[in-house]
């Protein structure tokens, strides 16, 4: 194909329809590329889309890089993904189309406007994006995936895929007297216990905005569930998994404090996970994990999880940015990952 015939371009509502299709069938796509998600994210951060398309002269699109832009005091920072570590990164049909798409992203963020700009790697990716992608510092995380394709005996060859210590956990929970069900509308237990868990440890909750649209975005059993465990018609542990393609996304799970060493959310990940595999689905995404959480990888570890390291380029284009409080910039962008906090100099 000759480089004269291919058109690089940002994503105008014309070509909807087109990326939808492209990532649908795309081997490599995940959740976070599909247009559901991106609009989703346009509303409950505030952000712009930034999604550029390598398309044929005749329109067929060959590549997609979808990303987002958040303006703030010091400038622009772009993001291929934003929210908790979305994947981002291209899909594309030909290694020459992927190296327009990095050349296109390259340009763009150089500007001086722009602050920081990173491409959050596709843990499904066979594009290498180390040598293309400009960039002056990286990160990376552990993404970890359990296959669950069976074609039957979906319980059993589940529970054979488990460490000992996790089969120990679901079958406590199934002797406590819990009962399982969807409740798509259990929205409101989902975030107040949500919000709790987060606190408890001091961790960084999700909005009220993200739980209240998620049905505006997302179509109930098909592509999201809420699986909630009760005990005496009590509810005290639910979890948000949304179906994309081939691969169920492990989003939000909860638990009441009281009630976590009764195991009810082990079991009812169990029987989401042998649900999904009755169902067809091929993977299940724990998502990403840092090198210093220990626990956490230990815990997926033992559900049979495979891991998928994958790399955060970062470029940095103003070195102030290394003076500034963490603080000021949770204010100015966020849910945008700008710079890993452990480089900031500046006083928090």
């Amino acid at each position: 194909m000759n480089a004269s015939e291919i058109q690089i371009f940002q994503m105008e509502d014309k070509h909807e329809s087109a990326y939808q299709e492209f990532v649908r069938i795309h081997p490599e796509s995940m959740f976070y590329h599909s247009l559901e998600y991106l609009y989703f994210l346009r509303k409950i951060l505030g952000a712009e889309l930034y999604v550029i398309i390598a398309a044929h002269v005749d329109r067929k699109i060959l590549g997609v890089l979808p990303a987002m832009r958040k303006e703030g005091a010091m400038g622009f920072v772009y993001n291929s993904l934003p929210f908790y570590g979305s994947n981002g990164g291209i899909l594309t049909t030909s290694d020459a189309i992927a190296t327009r798409l990095i050349q296109e992203w390259n340009s763009h963020t150089s500007k001086p406007e722009v602050l920081s700009a990173t491409i959050i790697g596709n843990p499904l990716a066979k594009t290498d994006l180390s040598q293309r992608v400009t960039h002056n510092l990286t990160d990376f995380r552990i993404g970890q995936f359990t296959e669950i394709a069976y074609a039957n005996h979906h319980a059993e060859q589940l529970m054979e895929s488990f460490h000992s210590k996790t089969r120990n956990m679901v079958r406590k929970g199934q002797k406590q007297g819990f009962t399982f069900s969807i409740e798509n509308d259990s929205v409101d237990f989902l975030r107040e216990v949500h919000q709790e868990n987060m606190s408890a440890v001091g961790g960084r909750a999700k909005s009220n905005d993200f739980f209240e649209n998620v049905s505006a975005y997302f179509k109930a059993n098909t592509n999201y569930r809420i699986w909630v465990a009760r005990h005496n018609g009590e509810p005290v542990s639910a979890m948000l998994l949304f179906y994309y393609r081939d691969m169920v996304e492990y989003y939000t799970p909860v638990i009441r404090a009281t009630w976590r060493d009764r195991q009810p959310l082990s079991m009812l990940i169990f029987e989401a996970m042998c649900d999904a595999s009755k169902r067809g689905y091929r993977l299940w995404n724990w998502g990403g994990t840092w090198a210093t959480q220990d626990g956490v990888y230990l815990f997926k570890k033992r559900w049979g999880a495979r891991d998928c390291n994958y790399t955060y380029y970062i470029r940095i284009n103003d070195e102030r940015l290394y003076m500034t409080p963490r603080k000021t910039l949770l204010w100015e962008y966020p849910n945008f990952f700008v710079i890993p906090f452990n480089l900031l100099k500046g006083t928090n």
